[in-house]
């Protein structure tokens, strides 16, 4: 006579527990992926409003000093959800100047580095570039 083995529940019950560790293992990974895009997604977000601040400041920067030569800049203003500097204008007069501004959102900050040719009769710019640090306004 054959003998049975009597450990069917055994198999079964292991079977359940490997694909529970592998179930639970995969649920894990997915939820710290999606949290992990999340924060990326709003960190490019707030990086974008704050490039976006700097801009702004530049352009009203850009309006006093075509309406003023002598503005001298040292500004802070609050723009949306966050803030904009506008740094001391470089130069005198109608040519070569510099002008710096740096938009803040949240722990995002974006500066922008602008050298003016002239500014009357027209506003000419040499360089408009987003820059890590400042090069040219360190005055």
């Amino acid at each position: 006579m054959k003998q049975h083995s009597q450990k069917p529940g055994y198999i079964f019950l292991l079977s359940v527990l490997v694909v529970g560790a592998v179930a639970v293992a995969i649920t894990t990974s997915v939820l710290l992926l999606s949290t992990s895009a999340a924060r990326t997604g709003l960190s490019l977000e707030q990086s974008g409003e704050a490039l976006a601040y700097a801009q702004a400041c530049a352009d009203h920067a850009l309006l006093l000093l075509r309406a003023d030569n002598t503005y001298a800049g040292r500004e802070q203003m609050a723009v949306g959800s966050g803030t904009c500097e506008i740094l001391s204008v470089g130069g005198i007069g109608n040519e070569n100047r510099t002008l710096c501004t740096e938009g803040v959102r949240g722990d995002t900050a974006r500066r922008i580095e602008i050298l003016i040719e002239r500014i009357l009769p027209s506003v000419t710019i040499s360089t408009w570039q987003e820059v890590s640090s400042f090069v040219s306004c360190s005055y």
